[in-house]
């Protein structure tokens, strides 16, 4: 017998055992495969819930910081309303708070003080560490659907408030189209009750629906797996679901049955056509030559072994079509396989890295804002003593006639004038201040700051001025305008780690209709800190002055200072600009309106006028003792009776007083201990008592008491001021 004969009983003998053996590997194939398959799934459905978790917990995050607000835990909701709609516009979201008993008292889509209905969404009226997520509901003002989260409000470990932010459901169905599902794949949303919130395909049918019954039943059993089930749109699928740890909410994803079963037996069909390969070549090379059988099959098991492996495949050369063409399509799935994983290890990491410096970037922030206020308490507590020490020189000095001693109560007084000084330069860091422009000086502000920027910059660094003489008048706020200036010596000395020369210096321009930087037209004062250090790429200097934006490495830099010099000079009316070429230094400047020199006030003609003695009465209300001590016997110097109250309450006792001879004139600190500071004695005694003037002092505030008409004396100042500004007082009553 022929050996092509006994090949090809050979092959007959072998091909019965072979199908037996081909179907058991297909089962085992088909087995793994939806093993594998099913475990995908699993982990697809466990990674969008994730991701649904992590938006929320962005939003409760933002909720939670808001829910320690000064103004909402010290009850000052008409403040946080305005701070709220500020912050609740660019999310096109609506933020409630409620009392303890869950009825709302402010809504940042309606007027503050407008009655409020119930809102469809209540919070939970208990204290919870993890998030509040509401059910789906619809919203009663534009008939959408919407959800809601809500976080307590604490005060010494008590709940208060509950703070409410609105979302519309739209904001989840973004979510499930970011995680790019193939087209017939069906994602959904849905909520504690199981109702759709989010959908990808026909949502506007669906959302607001309950899912069915039996699938129902799985979903209440088990917070994840998998189900064969029917959508609401009738199709039969097979539906991978997990529940979302944070907020209870489930997500589905539903594949067709059809399309899973043609996925796991696609695989399978791989297989099968291998073996059909191998005994089609088997049977064919029986007539040829019997040893060129196993080559081209060697050849294959090798690629097929490197594809699992996970390394790259080449096509062999076998000689043979059908294995050359299965060949190509194990190099081709190679490909695209090595490309996947590197498109998605890059993803990764650029996502991680993103959030990395998201979250340093968030506490950074934080950071500032605990330096700001630490700096604000500082200056208010340091400009009390200067306050003691300002009027105590002055007394002194007005009792004392010895030449020597004068001349020593002038040094004291030039030493306290430099501590008044360095105190409001502490002051620039604090950023949580409001807008109080006025004019102001630019040559004068740079030169004061002198004794500051000596001490920012390192000795390496050469400070020069070109600051001509005059009048270089703007009407800016003095300690923006400050923190801006350092801003700029900071990022100029950054930029010159071997050392330099840093210039800062004035000069005018005039600007035309129609100018590069959109402003209007007219004069203007160009005030530009010039450095010598490395400069910038055509990159980096296009997003200088983006907030976050830093070169620097994580924890070395926030990004914040440049954007505060953008912004300021943006608040001012004017601009900022940047021009900067790599290895040639650069140069920021502010381009700041010129002002027009404002007429003075008569000072030495006022303080000629004669003092209003013996007739009017002063009520000096201030929580420092040495303060009170010193300022009631200046005033009793100046002429005036003086009656003295520690704190609001006590001031408005005094003023309640029938027995008492009346008031002329309060005279208050604005930051005192109590339910009440001066801003609100102030406002409460123009109400009850509208003939009373009122003038205010303060060493530092985050309120701003010119908004609400009052004037206001910064602490420290001297006999004359007090005495002039006492003076207008009175004679406003007597007028």
């Amino acid at each position: 017998m022929s050996i092509r004969s006994r090949l090809i009983w050979l092959v007959l003998a072998v091909l019965a055992p072979t199908l037996v053996f081909a179907a058991l590997a297909t089962f085992l194939v088909y087995q793994s495969q939806w093993k594998r398959v099913s475990q995908s799934m699993q982990e697809t459905t466990h990674a969008v819930a994730l991701a649904v978790d992590r938006d929320l917990a962005r939003y409760d995050a933002i909720l939670a910081t808001m829910a320690m607000s000064p103004g909402l835990t010290n009850g000052d909701l008409s403040t946080f309303h305005r701070r709220a709609s500020q912050l609740a516009r660019p999310l096109w979201t609506g933020i409630v708070v409620y009392d303890a008993e869950g009825i709302p008292l402010l809504d940042t889509r309606r007027p503050y003080g407008e009655p409020l209905p119930m809102p469809p969404s209540l919070p939970s009226i208990i204290t919870r560490s993890q998030m509040d997520v509401s059910p789906l509901f619809t919203d009663p003002v534009d008939g959408s659907y919407a959800f809601a989260l809500h976080r307590p409000v604490l005060r010494d470990g008590k709940v208060i408030n509950y703070l409410g932010m609105e979302f519309p459901a739209s904001r989840l169905a973004a979510t499930l189209a970011e995680q790019g599902m193939p087209k017939r794949w069906l994602g959904v949303v849905m909520d504690q009750r199981h109702v759709v919130v989010a959908r990808t395909r026909n949502p506007e049918a669906h959302i607001g629906r309950r899912a069915s019954g039996d699938f129902l039943k799985t979903l209440s059993e088990r917070p994840m797996g998998v189900v064969e089930s029917t959508t609401l749109d009738g199709e039969k699928v097979l539906s991978f679901f997990s529940r979302a740890h944070d907020s209870g909410w489930t997500i589905v994803i539903a594949i067709p049955r059809n399309e899973l079963l043609a996925s796991a037996l696609a695989s399978i069909g791989t297989v099968l056509a291998g073996i059909l390969i191998v005994l089609a070549i088997a049977i064919g090379l029986a007539f040829a030559v019997g040893r060129t059988i196993t080559r081209p099959l060697a050849l294959l098991d090798e690629a097929a072994k490197a594809l699992g492996r996970g390394e790259p495949v080449s096509a062999p050369i076998t000689g043979i079509d059908e294995t050359d063409r299965t060949a190509r399509v194990l190099a081709d799935a190679s490909q695209k396989i090595h490309r996947a994983s590197a498109d998605m290890a890059e993803q990764v990491a650029a996502a991680v890295a993103q959030a990395e410096r998201s979250h340093q970037a968030l506490l950074q922030g934080q950071k500032l804002e605990a330096l700001g206020r630490l700096t604000g308490g500082i200056a208010h507590d340091f400009n009390n003593l200067l306050q003691s020490m300002t009027v105590g020189l002055q007394l002194a000095d007005m009792l004392s006639t010895d030449p020597r001693a004068k001349r020593a109560l002038e040094a004291c007084q030039r030493s306290v004038g430099r501590g008044t000084q360095l105190t409001r330069q502490l002051m620039t860091f604090s950023r949580n201040r409001t807008d109080e422009s006025r004019q102001l000086d630019l040559r004068e502000l740079v030169l004061g700051m002198s004794d500051l920027l000596g001490g920012a910059l390192p000795s390496r660094v050469v400070l020069r001025y070109d600051l001509p003489d005059g009048a270089w008048l703007t009407v800016a706020d003095p300690l923006q305008c400050e923190l801006a200036v350092l801003n700029m010596a900071l990022n100029a000395r950054d930029a010159m780690p071997q050392g330099g020369q840093l210039v800062i210096s004035l000069a005018d321009t005039t600007l035309a209709v129609g100018n590069r930087f959109n402003l209007p037209e007219g004069d203007y004062i160009e005030l530009r800190v010039s450095d010598t250090g490395h400069g910038m790429s055509a990159e980096v200097a296009a997003k200088a002055f983006e907030p976050f934006f830093t070169t620097k490495s994580v924890g070395e830099g926030t990004g914040l200072g440049l954007a505060q010099v953008y912004g300021f000079a943006r608040q001012s009316q004017g601009m900022g600009t940047l021009d900067s070429r790599v290895g040639e230094g650069t140069r920021i400047a502010l381009l700041l309106p010129r002002a027009a020199r404002a007429a003075m006030p008569q000072v030495a003609e006022a303080a000629q006028r004669p003092l209003v003695a013996g007739q009017a009465r002063v009520l000096l209300v201030d929580d420092d003792a040495e303060v009170r001590d010193v300022v009631a016997p200046m005033l009793e110097a100046l002429g005036y009776q003086v009656d003295v109250a520690s704190d609001a309450e006590s001031a408005l006792g005094r003023l309640e007083a029938a027995n008492e001879p009346a008031i002329d004139v309060l005279f208050s600190d604005i930051v005192m201990p109590g339910r009440m500071d001066g801003v609100g004695l102030a406002q409460t005694v123009r109400e009850r008592y509208p003939g009373v003037p009122i003038l205010l002092a303060t060493g530092y505030t985050e309120r701003a008491p010119a908004e609400h008409g009052f004037r206001v004396l910064a602490k420290p100042f001297d006999i004359d001021l007090l005495a002039g500004a006492l003076r207008e007082a009175v004679e406003t009553r007597a007028g």
